[in-house]
């Protein structure tokens, strides 16, 4: 069973969203604060994490600067607020995704499967890029020429990969090849 920390201060959303969650069939932990929730996250581990943007302590944007560079959990946002300048500053803070409230439990599992899956693979490629050093090399040769982070980089990778349909580590050794010292 999957668990999902679900972070909100206002206690009639948390309330329904995690009962929804539970009825669905995942394990929630609550936190109606961003700093129980980091804390949460640090000792529980969750999944996912689901945070809404405005809270006391840290707020979500905080919250997940903080879950980016402390601990590995995935995170998306939901908040009544959809204005472009949030949803860009959760698209910068690496969220798997922004829901807008109110929120119908029913309606946004998908997206909720959805960003699970997608952590999973994240965590996969994280895996590879540790173990192999090629891909390690032009992750990092990206991050440097494209200004992205680690993640970013990668995503890009892969990307090319898929539309150039060849294997990660082969496109990894073109990139190399590509951007060799004394070349521009």
């Amino acid at each position: 069973m999957e668990k999902i920390l679900v972070a909100d201060d206002d206690r009639v959303v948390l309330y329904t969203l995690s009962r929804g969650l539970r009825e669905a069939g995942y394990e929630v932990i609550e936190a109606r604060d961003g700093l129980k929730a980091l804390a949460l996250c640090q000792s529980e581990v969750p999944s996912l994490a689901l945070l809404d943007i405005r809270m006391p302590g840290l707020d979500g944007l905080e919250l997940a600067r903080r879950l980016r560079s402390e601990t590995k959990v995935p995170f998306m946002f939901f908040s009544a607020y959809s204005d472009e300048d949030y949803v860009k500053r959760a698209v910068a803070a690496g969220a798997l995704g922004y829901l807008v409230k109110p929120l119908n439990v029913k309606a946004i599992l998908p997206t909720l499967r959805t960003a699970l899956a997608r952590s999973q693979d994240i965590d996969v490629l994280h895996g590879t890029l540790q173990n192999n050093r090629t891909i390690a090399t032009a992750v990092g040769m990206l991050m440097k020429s494209e200004g992205l982070d680690q993640e970013a980089a990668l995503e890009q990778l892969r990307q090319q990969a898929r539309r150039s349909q060849r294997k990660l580590e082969d496109e990894a050794q073109i990139l190399m090849s590509s951007k060799a010292p004394g070349q521009s």
